[in-house]
C-alpha cells in the first residue's frame, strides 16, 4: 500500500528504511531519496517508524525472573 502517494512511497519502502536505520518521518524521507511534498503521510510514517522500534524493544527484552 501506498503511503506517501506524491512520491511513490509504499509500506515496504518504509518498513525496510527503518530497519535500516532511520528513526524519523525526515529521515524516511531522506533514507528513499525523496522530498516531503504535501505532509498527509506524515502520520503514518511516524506511526509506523513507532511501530518498527516498539517492537525491536519488545523482541529484545529478556523474559523476568523473580528471585525466590
Amino acid at each position: 500500500m501506498y503511503v506517501c502517494v506524491c512520491n511513490a512511497i509504499n509500506c515496504k519502502s518504509v518498513r525496510h528504511s527503518v530497519e535500516n536505520g532511520a528513526a524519523s518521518v525526515a529521515s524516511v524521507f531522506k533514507a528513499c531519496g525523496k522530498m516531503p511534498q504535501c505532509g498527509r503521510c506524515f502520520t503514518t510514517i511516524k506511526d509506523m517508524v513507532g511501530e518498527v522500534h516498539r517492537t525491536a524493544c519488545n523482541d529484545s527484552l529478556a523474559p523476568a525472573i523473580a528471585a525466590e
